[in-house]
């Protein structure tokens, strides 16, 4: 009942005067927790009405086509029945997803009242949440792997305007920290979820990969097997695909073409861009700037039709050696809808070119995307559009 208010101050006068026996901190309680139950709906686009939730855990919950994928590869690694011991239960979205994968889950969590919410959440899994520090708990002997997502920000720290508190970027203030992860990954197979944005240097010989759902990099899982490798998970939540590109390292460049391609951020963060400059027939545009091109028409055609979508096609208008004055001029009279202007390698006020672009242009039905870099010979800009293949135009 409490979900059915638009306004949070009318709710809580209307839910006092139907309940008034009611304690009123039960009813903000109440109200608090329809707020937060759609907030995670519009997120991730499925009902929580169910499930008791938490600011903080919202904020650091994984999506659960993530979930899943994580509960699958631990399943096809260590085998169906495999005994996972979540040592960071948070609000349970982890447990349960290894749970509905069929393997057996032990809980804990820090936090007695976080720990109660996900024993109210996992109780159609069965499991019941241990309140207990990871940094001092004893494992179960019968233990397989070890799952854990360290809380990466102050819960003393101010909030921002967006209510949370200040990110944790040094690992060893984590919690728990890394030197507990690390020391439980000498005697037990461990899988850590982090910032897709974690120091490449700090992984070292743990196995990373970045995973993106939906055009959004979202973590990146880290695993203690040791051997070093790099990927990238590629989701599409709606059509249930994935794909899984491996690092490569060092990628050819290429002379500008007649398309940009901006691969998807966990591609650039797993450095797998060689297999993309395979499959457009093309290269980088500049070794230090992670954009492709390519002028082979067929190739980017496939490569625009692929599901999940590996990144975003540009098809290269104009070419300019940048400035304000001449992208202006360049951009004037040119009909479009709209203008989204990117960069690389270089510190610009985006807002103020795309407006003073706005001003110029002439009205149109397709968007103009402009695309500023800096190359051996100076700044540059591309003028371009999407690019959509004839499957989908």
């Amino acid at each position: 009942m409490a979900r059915g208010y638009a306004d949070p101050l009318a709710a809580v006068t209307s839910l006092r005067k139907q309940f008034g026996q009611l304690d009123p901190n039960l009813i903000s309680q109440a109200l608090s927790q329809a707020q937060l139950q759609l907030r995670l709906e519009s997120r991730w686009g499925q009902s929580a009405s169910h499930l008791l939730l938490t600011d903080g855990g919202i904020s650091q919950a994984t999506r659960p086509e993530v979930a899943k994928f994580r509960a699958s590869l631990i399943s096809n690694q260590f085998g169906p029945n495999a005994h996972v011991l979540d040592m960071t239960c948070g609000l349970g979205f982890d447990s349960r997803a290894f749970a509905e994968a069929g393997l057996r889950v032990s809980a804990i969590e820090i936090d007695p009242e976080v720990a109660a919410m996900a024993t109210h959440n996992l109780a159609a899994c069965g499991i019941k949440v241990e309140v207990a520090d990871a940094t001092s708990f004893q494992i179960p002997p019968d233990v397989d792997v070890i799952f854990v997502d360290p809380a990466r920000r102050n819960p003393k720290a101010p909030k921002n305007a967006q209510g949370q508190t200040k990110r944790i970027f040094n690992p060893q203030l984590w919690s728990p920290s890394w030197d507990v992860i690390a020391e439980i990954s000498s005697h037990l197979p461990v899988f850590a979820k982090v910032a897709p944005g974690v120091d490449k240097e700090f992984i070292g010989t743990w196995d990373a990969t970045w995973i993106s759902c939906d055009g959004d990099l979202v973590e990146c899982l880290i695993t203690s097997s040791g051997s070093g490798q790099r990927s990238a998970l590629i989701l599409d939540s709606a059509k249930k695909q994935s794909r899984t590109i491996p690092g490569s390292g060092q990628t050819r460049t290429e002379p500008l073409g007649k398309y940009l391609v901006i691969p998807d951020a966990a591609l650039i963060r797993a450095s797998a861009l060689t297999q993309i400059a395979d499959e457009i027939s093309g290269g980088l545009v500049n070794e230090h700037i992670a954009w492709l091109t390519s002028s082979n028409v067929l190739a980017v055609s496939e490569f625009a039709d692929l599901e999940p979508a590996l990144g975003m096609v540009l098809e290269i208008e104009k070419r300019i050696k940048y400035s304000d004055k001449v992208l202006v001029e360049s951009v004037k009279g040119i009909p479009a809808a709209g203008i989204t202007i990117m960069t690389r390698g270089m510190q610009l006020d985006v807002e103020a070119i795309r407006k003073s672009l706005i001003k110029v242009k002439s009205p149109g039905n397709s968007e103009l995307v402009v695309a500023i870099y800096r190359d051996e010979a100076g700044p540059q800009a591309l003028i371009c559009r999407r690019y959509l293949s004839a499957a989908k135009s």
